[in-house]
């Protein structure tokens, strides 16, 4: 008989929190795109009088056939330098139908995204007919490419590109975003009860005495007056399950080496996700005083009032 599997349910309630913030990201990131708004300007665009029989507009002739055989208008798939000229933030409909990235279009062309913001109102012509040439061909290839196409498809692709870089954003906030994350969270707790100020890059003083400093190894330590370490805290935004052991082997190699330091030093596991191995081996290990699951903190108010509340307890009891 198969052994049933044990339940984490700190893990689940993280995971439920975590992903209802991805899904909070994602609905604000498709409302902040306004695609909607742009799908209507440009089915509203007269583009009767545009040329498209230019070569350097890098459209197949198959291609735009296609589109026209579909009933569609030209503009609506592909991008024209009169357009792009009077209509520079319309880039960003070509862009993602096309299915390049902000970071994709700029190593092909150039970065687009003072015009994709509004903030700049026209369009140089050189970089004008760059852009149309760079997604024509994409798009062109793809119409080639499927004998059954139509213009509803390519822009059902907008949406998938816009969520692509929108789970981009998602990644980078539960990996490299995460210290960044907790860093803010500290410091609006120092702020908020003025407790001491900003002291360089990454790094606050307190009033008593003591320093925050953000680094890469500790993610967060705490020195006090005499330039001890005191507070040794290390954060593992993933939520990868199967590289839960792993993270944490990372994290104890540091734990050891703060606690070389200072034996008395009071390290903190921060990770969005702690499997029962895990929780197993920080209790064999005794290198972590304290574990806190990072979802919880950075969703969870009360979560993350008691989380602050530990930290700058010790911050306020002389160490012995």
């Amino acid at each position: 008989m198969r052994k049933q599997r044990s339940i984490n349910h700190d893990l689940l309630e993280a995971l439920g929190k975590a992903y209802t913030a991805r899904a909070k990201l994602f609905h604000n990131g498709i409302s902040a795109s306004q695609i909607d708004l742009l799908i209507a300007e440009i089915d509203a665009i007269d583009a009767d009088d545009l040329d498209w029989s230019v070569a350097s507009l890098n459209i197949s002739q198959t291609a735009l056939q296609r589109v026209d055989d579909t009933g569609g208008q030209p503009h609506q798939v592909f991008a024209h330098p009169e357009i792009l000229r009077k209509h520079p933030h319309l880039v960003a409909y070509y862009r993602n139908m096309a299915t390049i990235s902000k970071k994709g279009i700029g190593q092909l062309v150039l970065n687009t995204a003072r015009y994709e913001d509004r903030t700049s109102s026209t369009m140089d012509p050189d970089n004008a007919a760059r852009l149309c040439r760079a997604v024509n061909t994409i798009i062109s290839g793809v119409i080639d490419s499927m004998p059954e196409y139509e213009i509803a498809l390519s822009r059902k692709a907008i949406y998938a590109e816009i969520g692509t870089e929108l789970q981009g954003t998602w990644n980078n906030f539960i990996g490299q975003g995460a210290s960044k994350a907790v860093e803010r969270v500290i410091a609006d707790h120092i702020d908020a009860n003025d407790l001491g100020a900003p002291n360089g890059k990454r790094t606050y003083k307190l009033n008593n005495g003591w320093s925050i400093v953000f680094a890469p190894e500790p993610d967060v330590a705490f020195f006090d007056s005499e330039g001890v370490k005191q507070i040794a805290i290390e954060i593992k935004g993933s939520l990868d399950v199967a590289g839960a052991q792993t993270r944490y082997g990372e994290a104890k190699k540091s734990f050891q080496k703060q606690i070389s330091e200072n034996p008395r030093c009071h390290t903190v596991y921060l990770a969005s996700c702690f499997t029962d191995a895990v929780l197993e081996q920080i209790q064999a290990d005794g290198q972590v005083r304290e574990w806190f699951n990072l979802t919880s903190i950075l969703y969870d108010d009360e979560e993350r009032a008691h989380f602050l509340q530990r930290l700058f307890h010790i911050v306020n009891t002389p160490s012995k």
